[in-house]
């Protein structure tokens, strides 16, 4: 969506003179992720304009140390970021730059510091208080943007960050890095070695995707606040500069890829009858949808069901079972795979078509663990046990790049997998160098690396023929096949109620992740997260976005108390706008309905979460009957009383 030079410096001349815009960014406290200072440098324009129409005071970016200084010793360059940040602040907006993207020739960054440093020294000293906040690196926590993540070694970076920038500037603030979740075992040993003088700002990224945040993102901040208390760092500002949920096409076939990978794995089966292992507590209801979109794409007269791992584990011993399937995303019930070691043994067919197969622990007694690259990690050992080794660009085979068109297979092709003519791109790999004699890999989407020449395999099937008898079917499609994910219209509606637990929680400021969406595949989540289409056609969470803006504005102040029941199925945060007014917003998790709500005064407005008005009946002095449900009503002009 074009909307032209006029129109943008209209909007931005309208975002600096009008309060419900954000009269002053630097305390905006409403922003999104989006790449302007990487590959969308070029529709920065049309970026800041929509953020500008939505209120929305922040834009997280990377600025990347090898942008600026080509080689070490060499002259510092910041003119594309000059360009980033001065076209952001004529729309009165702010940009918050995540530091880190380190050159090659200064890699590891702790290794380093004295150039580290001086990368850190120029940028304060170029922009000075044009950023007033710095975030210093990205999810440091995991493997994919910091080799062996190691809390000591990041204290280091932060620690020679933190000091440099208050050298330059003391004004501006500096952020702990934002971490992958929220990983309380990484920041409490960095708090623990002293860490807790070197930041500002606490970063996370609490996402729950594709659960919704209540229950989650909400106890994992209330966590964190007893972790920060005991390092005497609690009163330190917490930020979310991530958080999303995408909107994806689901589809568990993986372009027939689960079909032919079953084929190629039993050509001699007409049916079969699977068990979908889910990541869920024994005690709660697994995703039945999901055993109906895998039972859609499996022959005629096969079964599926979905079962806790508890039930996975009793129906694998009870036999009958001809393959189990491990959900689509990174995540693995670690409760199951005794028993499933034990059935592929036995000649039973395993399905991990996550990305990275068996990548994160899901133990039903003791929550999720981090992501499982280190060798001592339980994850990594239960690949092992099952002969898997996985790679990528960031672990062993540096050859490999960060993604490639990878193909079918004569074998995947004559098992009925359809593709485009670029084929499909593939971020992770497999390899078979744990297998035994006996055994072998069936590759069925390969590439060629066009840094070496060499074949890399996206997709396989291992077939065993050794003290095991069974097969592993693995994709390495991340992301892709998955059925969990959200319309647009609920993606605006978790969008309304995530930034609603934000503020509850005395989040300081929050970050959707993203404010653009690539779409160049419909069923790859990272492409879905942007609360705007690629061409800039909003999306509804855009609007969901700015209607939240709306209703609390810049300078609300959230009120104390009590914001949501005991039983954590009822919200309703409030705050004071600031004209006074008293607002909130409400809903629950309880089936959709009627409901009566009381509140101390009258004159009472409502909205619902798009921003249209809602008129509802009168049913007593200050009580009203209000449609109720997961989507959120807007109340403006007393406090509700619960």
């Amino acid at each position: 969506m074009k909307l032209g030079k006029r129109f943008v410096l209209a909007a931005c001349v309208l975002a600096v003179a009008g309060y419900a815009f954000g009269a002053g960014a630097a305390a905006n406290p409403y922003g999104v992720c989006a790449h302007v200072s990487r590959n969308e440098f070029g529709a920065r324009s049309e970026t800041y304009e929509m953020m500008t129409l939505a209120g929305l005071g922040y834009v997280r970016s990377d600025f990347d140390w090898y942008q600026c200084q080509r080689a070490k010793g060499g002259a510092w360059d910041f003119a594309k970021f000059d360009k980033t940040v001065d076209d952001a602040a004529a729309c009165n907006v702010t940009v918050l730059p995540i530091l880190y993207g380190i050159p090659k020739w200064a890699y590891p960054a702790y290794d380093h510091l004295d150039d580290f440093r001086d990368y850190i020294r120029a940028t304060v000293s170029h922009f000075g208080m044009k950023m007033p906040v710095v975030e210093i690196w990205n999810e440091q926590n995991i493997s994919a943007f910091w080799k062996d993540p190691n809390p000591t070694n990041y204290l280091a970076v932060l620690k020679a960050a933190y000091e440099t920038v208050k050298s330059v500037e003391p004004r501006v603030r500096v952020s702990f890095g934002g971490t992958a979740g929220v990983p309380f075992g990484f920041i409490e040993k960095v708090c623990k070695l002293g860490g807790g003088k070197y930041f500002d700002i606490l970063s996370i990224h609490p996402y729950s995707h594709p659960a919704p945040p209540e229950g989650r993102m909400d106890a994992q901040i209330d966590k964190l606040r007893e972790i920060m208390a005991k390092y005497g760092v609690e009163e330190k500002p917490i930020w979310i500069t991530e958080l999303g949920w995408p909107t994806h096409t689901p589809d568990v076939s993986g372009f027939g890829l689960l079909s032919a990978a079953l084929k190629v794995a039993r050509p001699e089966k007409k049916t079969w009858n699977v068990v979908y292992a889910a990541c869920v507590a024994d005690d709660a209801e697994p995703p039945k949808a999901v055993a109906e979109a895998i039972l859609a794409v499996l022959p005629p007269g096969s079964a599926a069901v979905a079962c806790t791992p508890r039930e996975t584990c009793r129906r694998l011993a009870a036999g009958g079972v001809d393959a189990v399937i491990y959900p689509f995303d990174e995540k693995y019930p670690a409760d199951t795979v005794d028993a499933v070691v034990e059935f592929v043994k036995g000649g039973g067919t395993l399905v991990d078509f996550g990305g990275m197969p068996m990548w994160i622990a899901s133990l039903t007694k003791d929550g999720v663990f981090r992501h499982g690259r280190e060798s001592d990690h339980p994850a990594w050992k239960d690949r092992r046990r099952l002969r898997i080794k996985e790679d990528a660009w960031w672990m062993g085979d540096k050859s490999l790049p960060e993604e490639m068109n990878v193909f079918a297979t004569p074998e995947a092709a004559a098992a009925g997998l359809k593709q485009e003519p670029t084929g499909f791109v593939a971020q992770r790999f497999q390899t078979a160098a744990f297998l035994q004699p006996g055994d072998r890999m069936i590759p069925l989407l390969v590439g060629r690396n066009p840094r070496d020449g060499k074949e890399a395999v996206a997709a396989c099937v291992y077939v065993f023929d050794s003290d095991f008898k069974g097969r592993i079917a693995i994709s390495g499609l991340m992301g892709r096949g998955m059925t969990e994910s959200n319309s647009e219209e609920r993606q605006g509606i978790l969008l309304a109620r995530a930034v609603g637990i934000s503020f509850a929680e005395r989040v300081e400021s929050f970050f959707w992740y993203e404010f653009r969406a690539p779409e160049r595949d419909p069923f790859y989540s990272e492409h879905h997260f942007g609360i705007v289409h690629d061409n800039f056609a909003p999306k509804p969470a855009y609007g969901a976005y700015k209607n939240f803006v709306i209703q609390r504005p810049v300078g609300s102040v959230q009120l104390p108390g009590a914001w949501r029941d005991e039983a954590r199925t009822t919200y309703f945060p409030q705050w004071t706008r600031p004209d006074g007014r008293s607002a909130g917003m409400f809903w629950t998790l309880e089936p959709a309905g009627l409901r009566d709500l009381a509140f101390d005064g009258e004159g009472v407005e409502f909205h619902d979460v798009w921003g249209k008005r809602i008129v509802p009946v009168k049913t007593g002095p200050n009580t009203w009957r209000v449609p109720t449900g997961e989507s959120p009503v807007y109340f403006t002009g007393a406090r509700i009383k619960l």
